[in-house]
């Protein structure tokens, strides 16, 4: 279902947007299960984050790819022009993942222009719809990559 959603989310005001990725992280619990799977998608992490502003917990909902033990996740913002507020709240702090109910602190790296042809490659292969969210803006998305600390 989210892969549905995923190709027309750029088109969604930011409220419904923040709206779905709440509903999104509340449902995480039951991503663990093959009907969670099937509705919410596999392969979703859910990112904590502090606000860099507010100060508050964030909690986000991606896609991830895991690569050599460390979780790749993309600032794509389902191709908007703008770059999602965790990728900032991220570049200040360490954060918590989920994945398969297991929480963790992570320290990220964001990847340089030079490296990013070979991960975008991985992310593509997992969730074609990445290359629709690159076409649909001109802003470089950010790669991140995850590793538990």
């Amino acid at each position: 279902m989210w892969r549905f959603l995923g190709k027309t989310a750029h088109l969604w005001p930011t409220w419904l947007y923040k709206l779905i990725s709440i509903i999104h992280s509340k449902l995480m619990k039951a991503n663990h299960t093959k009907l969670g799977a099937k509705i919410i998608g596999d392969s979703i992490l859910l990112l904590e984050t502090i606000g860099n502003k507010s100060g508050k917990l964030r909690k986000t909902p991606l896609t991830y790819v895991v690569h050599e033990g460390k979780y790749l996740i993309a600032a794509s913002y389902s191709g908007n022009d703008k770059t999602p507020d965790w990728c900032f709240n991220l570049k200040h702090s360490n954060a918590f993942i989920t994945v398969d109910n297991d929480r963790f602190e992570v320290e990220s790296k964001f990847l340089e222009d030079n490296e990013k042809k070979y991960y975008w490659d991985l992310l593509d292969k997992h969730y074609p719809t990445f290359v629709t969210y690159r076409n649909r803006t001109n802003r470089n998305i950010p790669l991140v990559i995850l590793s538990r600390v």
